[in-house]
């Protein structure tokens, strides 16, 4: 299901790109520095998982179940195309629209949307907005427009978060805790 939704938002960044006539795929260049700036772009995503413990333990409750029953290529898999699906639509669609009225807007705008669109509470939101942010500043503050490296370091960073969560819920549930033991 996941992917199917995560998928489906590359058909809905066509749609709504064809309707206010922004490509998605304006900004995609293969350029070969895409993938290790995407790659090294996880370690501060990466350190944020570590150190805001709230989220985190948000993501292990909302998503660790279900995830825990993935293969480990399907981890890959819905990563790769929740990067994919989400930087076309929030970066390569909407902040690039927006952006004709007004870059700031543009920037602020899509990553509270981003935030929105991952809202858990508060915090998850904060963190999801200020991660969007710095994927924007990946996509659009990185020498050339490329959504590569935004969608390299989005994809790299949730399959990775996908098995630390399946770790962490995994260990949880072999510990014997549940929700209230936190």
């Amino acid at each position: 299901m996941a992917g199917v939704v995560e998928g489906g938002m590359v058909l809905v960044a066509i749609a709504f790109g064809w309707i206010v006539g922004v490509s998605p795929f304006e900004y995609l260049r293969w350029e070969m520095d895409a993938v290790p700036v995407g790659l090294m772009a996880t370690l501060p995503m990466l350190a944020a998982y570590f150190l805001v413990r709230e989220p985190r333990n948000q993501a292990v409750e909302l998503l660790g179940d279900a995830l825990s029953r993935c293969r480990w290529d399907d981890l890959i898999l819905v990563g790769a195309l929740a990067g994919f699906g989400e930087e076309v639509l929030f970066r390569g669609v909407l902040q690039p629209w927006l952006a004709d009225w007004n870059p700031t807007f543009a920037f602020i705008a899509v990553n509270l949307l981003f935030g929105l669109l991952h809202f858990v509470s508060v915090s998850y939101f904060l963190v999801v907005t200020i991660v969007g942010m710095y994927l924007s500043w990946l996509a659009y503050g990185v020498g050339e427009p490329n959504l590569w490296r935004a969608i390299i370091a989005h994809g790299a960073y949730d399959a990775i978060a996908f098995f630390l969560i399946v770790r962490q819920h995994r260990e949880k549930v072999g510990s014997g805790e549940t929700e209230t033991d936190d």
